[in-house]
Parts: structure tokens; C-alpha cells; sequence
């Protein structure tokens, strides 16, 4: 105890760091400064116009992408799974006081209805690893935005000729999120357990920018660099790292029904903005969820079905449906398979982009101003994992998930490993 209470201390007081001595955030906004004069754009021919005119085009597919992003990562990091606060042991309640039997390890990320019993402690740990490298189903090497001229002198969009000039953007990037989690859960009484959640998380993102400008003339008013050294091409980059305290979450079980093959309990947890936003390390946000849990046995197999709803303190994607379904089989005595389907589900409009361009002249001309579709970001994986006891009070935890589907900001395979220990 005095060694957790340790690490809660320590985790209390980390500050998040940053490389390169910008935040992520920042270190995103790079990826659409090209040129040499530090604006978003250097154009020498006349820059003071000619540049502006698509600057504001920049700044909003910028505020675009970031703004899906840090949503995307924040949904991401709101829906990263918390172990499961079941102990191993299935109790039954005989004149008022729990009962062992013998039954599996317990789901994973998933949730039985049964609680822990008064006294005891359930101590768990686990490093979870995700390389988001796809945006709504787009790779995130892949990512293309167009931005055009800002329709200036005649009404008609796309004159004078050089208003088609279009800057073709493709963008190269990946993001890796590893979180350090370790919770405590204490049975309060013998139907209330509660409990915490502590992540330590580490960010990296790299990324390439690469634009060039198509212009219908032979000679264009438009171009990157300095006015001795104009380019129709352009590079920018991105490469930085943070790490630091993520979201802090609060739990509360409370069993409202239990028999020897069935139980239903409501679940609360209030995930709280400590992460850095910024750097990516948290969601920016209160994540409130309430959630029913009824779980089953039928000898060795126990399923179990927790739905509920979130709510989140931003300004997108505020409310969702969490859906967990699975089972866990206990396969020997010490071996215990484990199998979610762990689906989030958006409620409401979530970030758009502008979708295309349509000039007036040339008539029909439509430029696309980015390859990612419109979808909901709705998020469905599948968990497959196990547990596996090196004594009577000692679990070892090895998980997989993978995407069911394309919504969100996602990563192709998840990993989770970790350990339990319980106290009696």
C-alpha cells in the first residue's frame, strides 16, 4: 500500500514534457508552414496580396485536420480501455456474506456484475500501445488537401486565370500513443466497489508536408520561397515527442442483483481532464459514463453485456453509446480466454470538412479539397486476449484489438499487457 500510494503521489506531480521545445499541437501547425519566411505561405511575387489570399484557405484546412485530430485523439484517449475491476473469484452470497467458487479470471476489458466483497483490493497495471496511422479509413501517409485562391476583382470565381491555381498538399504522418495505466479498486461493502485509474502517457508524432502549386498558366503570380529563389514545390516537417500524466478516472460499482448464475450492477466513472491536451496526452475534456452491467455463468463460461452512455464537456461529440459484449472461458485451471466487442457510438454531427471547390470558370472545374470521407465516427473493435494465473492471487494479462470499422482515428492493431494482484 505504501508503494501505490507512492505511485499515485508521484503520478500526481509528473508535468508533461515535450521535444523540440514546441507541443505537439504546434508541432502539427508545422506541417503547413512552407517556405522560408515562417508565414504559411512565402509567395515573392507580390506576397502581400498573393499570399493572403490563400492563407485563410491554410489556416482552416489546418484548424480542420487539427481540430479532427485533437478530437479524434481525444475520443481515442476518452475510449482507451480500462482494465476490468473484477477479481477472479466468483462469490455467491450465502446469509449475507460472499461465498467462493470456482469460475474463470474474469473478462478484460469488459465488466461482470459482480463486485469484489467488502475488504478486498484488486491492484492491476497494464501498458497499452497504439499507432493511429488511419483517419476514417484514409492511411495517415496518405492524407491529401487541396487549397485554392480566395475569389478576388470579378464576381466570377476563377478570374483573372491565375485564381485557379490550386496548392495540392499531400500530407505523410504518424502518431504513436503508448499509456502506462495502474488502477485500484477496494470493496467498499460487499455490493460497492471503488476505485481509480492512473495513466502515464508517452506521445510521439512525426510527419511530412509536401505542396505543390498546379496553375493553369505558364507563368504564375504564385509560388513558395523568397523572390530570389521562387519554387513551385515545398516541404515542411514535424517531430516531436511528450509524455506525461493522462486523464485521471474515478469508478463506482454498485451491485444491485446477485445469485449463483446471474447478477446486474450500474457502473459510473468520471474521467478527468489531467492530460495535456496540447501535447496529446489527454482528452481536454470531463468524460462522464454511466453504464449497466449483467453478466451470466454457465459453468466455466460467463458472459457478460455493459451498455450505457457517455457524456463529454466539449464541443463535439458530446454524448455517445458504449456497448461492451463478450465473454471469458475459463480453459485450465490457470488459463482464461478472454473476448470483447468494444464498440463507442458518436450521437450527433461530429468535425466535417469542406468537401470541394466549384469554380464558375472554367465552367464544371470542382477541385476535392481532401481525400477523407464523410463518415460517423463511430468506433467497433474487437479484444482478444487472455489471463493467466501464476498463483492463486497473481495474473498475467497479454490483449489484442483490431478495428471493425473505418470511423475515427484509428490504430490498425492495439496491444494490451499487464498484471493483477489480488488482496484478501
Amino acid at each position: 500500500m505504501r508503494r501505490l500510494s507512492s505511485f499515485f503521489l508521484l503520478a500526481a506531480v509528473v508535468t508533461p514534457t515535450a521535444g523540440h521545445g514546441q507541443s505537439l499541437s504546434q508541432q502539427f501547425g508545422s506541417l503547413f508552414t512552407f517556405g522560408d519566411c515562417g508565414e504559411p505561405l512565402c509567395l515573392p511575387v507580390n506576397a502581400g496580396v498573393h499570399g493572403s489570399h490563400y492563407i485563410p484557405g491554410v489556416v482552416q484546412g489546418q484548424n480542420n485536420l487539427l481540430a479532427y485530430l485533437s478530437t479524434s485523439i481525444a475520443t481515442t484517449l476518452g475510449n482507451l480501455p480500462v482494465s476490468s475491476a473484477t477479481s477472479a473469484e466468483i462469490f455467491s452470497f450465502v446469509n449475507g456474506l460472499p461465498v467462493a467458487e470456482q469460475g474463470s479470471a474474469g473478462p478484460i476489458f469488459g465488466e461482470r456484475a459482480q463486485t469484489l466483497g467488502q475488504g478486498r483490493f484488486l491492484l492491476g497495471a497494464s501498458v497499452t500501445g497504439l499507432a493511429l496511422n488511419r483517419a476514417r479509413g484514409v492511411d495517415l501517409s496518405d492524407v491529401e488537401l487541396a487549397f485554392v485562391h480566395q475569389n478576388v476583382g470579378e464576381a466570377e470565381f476563377g478570374v483573372p486565370a491565375f485564381e485557379q491555381d490550386v496548392i495540392e498538399v499531400d500530407t505523410n504522418m504518424s502518431l504513436d500513443i503508448m499509456a502506462i495505466t495502474t488502477g485500484a479498486t477496494f470493496g467498499l461493502t460487499n455490493r460497492i466497489d471503488v476505485g481509480v485509474v492512473v495513466p502515464f502517457v508517452m506521445a510521439n508524432l512525426v510527419g511530412t508536408s509536401r505542396a505543390r502549386i498546379e496553375s493553369p498558366l505558364a507563368s504564375s503570380p504564385h509560388s513558395f520561397g523568397t523572390p530570389d529563389n521562387p519554387q513551385q514545390t515545398a516541404t515542411a516537417r514535424a517531430d516531436g515527442t511528450a509524455s506525461g500524466l493522462g486523464d485521471v478516472t474515478g469508478r463506482v460499482k454498485v451491485n444491485l442483483l446477485q445469485s449463483a448464475t446471474t447478477g446486474f450492477s450500474l457502473l459510473g466513472e468520471v474521467r478527468l481532464p489531467t492530460g495535456d491536451v496540447d501535447n496529446f496526452l489527454g482528452s481536454g475534456e470531463t468524460i462522464v459514463r454511466a453504464m449497466g452491467v449483467f453478466s451470466s455463468r454457465q459453468g466455466n463460461f460467463t458472459p457478460h453485456l455493459n451498455a450505457g452512455v457517455l457524456y463529454r464537456t466539449g464541443e463535439v461529440n458530446t454524448t455517445g453509446v458504449v456497448i461492451n459484449a463478450g465473454f471469458d472461458q475459463l480453459l485450465s485451471p490457470r488459463a482464461t480466454l478472454a473476448i470483447d466487442l468494444l464498440g463507442n457510438l458518436q450521437v450527433g454531427e461530429g468535425v466535417e470538412f469542406p468537401r470541394e471547390a466549384v469554380f464558375d470558370v472554367p465552367a464544371g472545374l470542382t477541385v476535392p479539397l481532401t481525400n477523407l470521407p464523410d463518415l460517423d465516427d463511430h468506433i467497433l473493435d474487437l479484444s482478444v486476449g487472455g489471463k493467466f494465473a501464476a498463483s492463486d492471487n497473481f495474473r498475467l494479462i497479454t490483449n489484442v484489438f483490431v478495428p471493425l470499422n473505418s470511423g475515427g482515428l484509428r490504430s490498425s492493431l492495439g496491444w494490451t499487457a499487464g498484471l493483477e494482484l489480488d488482496f484478501r
